[in-house]
């Protein structure tokens, strides 16, 4: 399942617009000292609802072999911490006072719930663990990678980081990461009808509200593969309205990309 993560890293900056005239703009800026890691750390949880999770989490070694590559690919300029954890809470978030990125069990338990329960077999079920976290642990290291590379970006960050994690998902990690790029969408679909159940849409948010952030995600991954994803729109998850563009709404955040990466290569 390890790949090489310099081709991977061509993703890494999903609309990060630079702008040339400024002295801090990544395409021009000077190659930096690589001083620092991916650190993963796995702290035992005390519900024991979690332990589960904290167990396939260590056996697999799934997320210890993505930083070991990430760390192979790219110069960071300080270790970044991702920590494993109870948080009280369902959430997963970024630091930047102590670059720390929190991926916290009540998140992962909450999707899990919703989609390892169909699973036909231990494999399957495994699977599906590791699909509730990949996508939300690469959409929080975008975050890392924003702030500790200083790359200047438009708009919403929120959303840039949402296409950084979908579009790793899908040009680098296979089968696995189609699935994941998809449990990705659909956990935002989960949180809309949440929403939509206690009227709290949250519109004054730094994110999009997760129905926009559900399709968004979905013309993504039909983006990438029209003929293979097109059961998207059969299905009536995304429309034809909006299928229409997403090929060429894909191919131009991957290009992009290509250019931006380039000062931070090993």
């Amino acid at each position: 399942m390890r790949q090489d993560f310099k081709n991977l890293y061509l993703t890494v900056f999903s609309l990060l617009i630079c702008n040339p005239w400024l002295a801090s703009c990544s395409i021009f800026a000077a190659e930096i000292e690589d001083k620092g890691d991916i650190q993963m750390i796995y702290s035992p949880p005390q519900d024991e609802n979690h332990q589960e999770i904290y167990e396939i989490l260590q056996e697999t070694q799934e997320f210890d072999w993505l930083a070991e590559d990430i760390n192979e690919a790219i110069a960071m300029p300080r270790d970044i911490a991702v920590k494993f954890e109870e948080c009280d809470e369902e959430n997963a978030y970024y630091d930047p006072e102590t670059v720390e990125i929190s991926m916290c069990y009540e998140l992962i338990q909450k999707y899990k719930e919703i989609f390892a329960d169909e699973a036909e077999s231990d494999d399957e079920y495994v699977t599906e663990v590791i699909n509730a976290a990949l996508f939300t642990f690469y959409h929080e290291l975008g975050h890392a990678l924003v702030d500790q590379l200083e790359l200047p970006i438009t708009g919403s960050e929120e959303d840039a980081v949402d296409e950084l994690a979908a579009i790793i998902l899908l040009e680098e990690q296979g089968e696995l990461g189609e699935d994941s790029a998809l449990a990705g969408a659909f956990q935002f679909d989960v949180d809309a009808a949440e929403e939509a159940e206690f009227e709290e849409l949250p519109y004054w948010g730094e994110h999009s509200l997760s129905e926009q952030r559900f399709y968004n995600i979905l013309c993504l991954v039909y983006g990438s593969n029209p003929q293979k994803f097109n059961f998207l729109v059969e299905d009536g998850d995304l429309p034809e309205e909006r299928a229409e563009i997403c090929p060429s709404e894909y191919e131009r955040k991957v290009n992009s990309w290509d250019t931006l990466l380039s000062p931070y290569w090993k």
